[in-house]
């Protein structure tokens, strides 16, 4: 799919949650033109564990070059930092100080202050006044798809304790995309958590999408978050022969023996999700109809699946 018709300005921006003395860095793509008349929706993307507020540019350019506001967030604890300048890269043991329930729960109180702090230069800078922050779109890659999950109304057991419930569900965030969604394991209590999820939920996975960090993390389980969404809020998009880092949205990587060619992939992804953010942010009906129809099943193989329930 082709990119939209808007310039799309880019900045980086240091967002400061001064209740928690963090700074969240952010990469933000935003249409012209950016007027206050001009009210563009705000989509947001989480990265993957030792990601950066680079990760996610296959979707974010896209969806901004069509008219939304995209904010690439950077979680400090579980970002790049993990691994940058260790003699051996990126690894399981580098990236493990990231993987703990502290950092999980800083990545979900990184989503509403930055959506409080995008709203608050919205309201300051007229090179920003047409992010609509009233109306956001959650996004994100593998961890990030487990942040995604959270502020969509996943119910989890409380930082202070008690009964699993959807306590980081934020009120603005209108639907939700999770790459590489993520299921503890297929027990029952597992797939009632999500139970509590009631907003526009798009699953994008595939057939390799499987354990990338020692998780235990299945291309099965993947798949059945979707099956554990209540009826009428669900939709899959599940690639066969496609990998847990196509869905990163990062540079297309050449063609390799027995996995779908990453553009193809990004091709149908950004399509797909575009078509999504329009319908669930835009109330846009003509996306809503190409969902609903046959729309999805015209650009996939057939080996692919489009389930929309």
């Amino acid at each position: 799919m082709q990119p939209g018709p808007l310039a799309v300005d880019v900045h980086d921006l240091e967002l400061s949650d001064a209740a928690r003395a963090r700074t969240i860095p952010v990469r933000l793509r935003v249409p012209r033109p950016c007027t206050a008349g001009a009210r563009r929706p705000l989509v947001l993307f989480s990265h993957g564990l030792g990601g950066s507020r680079a990760g996610g540019e296959a979707w974010g350019a896209h969806w901004a070059s069509h008219g939304f506001a995209v904010a690439h967030l950077q979680h400090p604890g579980s970002d790049e930092t993990l691994w940058r300048g260790r003699p051996e890269g990126v690894s399981v043991d580098a990236l493990r100080p990231g993987m703990t329930p502290a950092q999980y729960l800083a990545r979900v109180r990184d989503v509403p202050a930055a959506i409080d702090a995008i709203a608050a230069l919205a309201a300051s800078r007229p090179g920003l006044a047409c992010i609509d922050a009233s109306r956001v779109g959650m996004s994100g890659h593998s961890f990030g798809a487990q942040t995604t999950q959270a502020l969509a109304g996943q119910s989890l057991p409380r930082p202070a304790g008690g009964e699993p419930a959807p306590w980081a569900h934020d009120p603005r965030v209108a639907a939700a995309i999770a790459f590489s969604p993520s299921m503890r394991d297929g027990s029952p209590a597992a797939r009632a958590s999500f139970a509590t999820v009631t907003l526009p939920f798009l699953s994008v996975t595939g057939s390799l999408d499987g354990d990338v960090v020692g998780t235990g993390a299945t291309a099965e389980l993947r798949r059945a978050v979707h099956d554990a969404l209540p009826a009428g809020q669900r939709r899959l998009l599940w690639i066969d022969a496609a990998d847990h880092r196509v869905f990163n949205g990062g540079a297309p990587r050449p063609a390799r023996p027995g996995h779908a060619d990453d553009r193809e992939v990004q091709r149908v992804v950004r399509a797909v999700t575009l078509a999504f953010w329009q319908a669930t942010l835009g109330d846009d009906a003509d996306a809503r109809a190409w969902l609903d129809g046959q729309g999805p099943q015209t650009l996939i193989g057939s080996a692919d699946r489009w389930l929309a329930r």
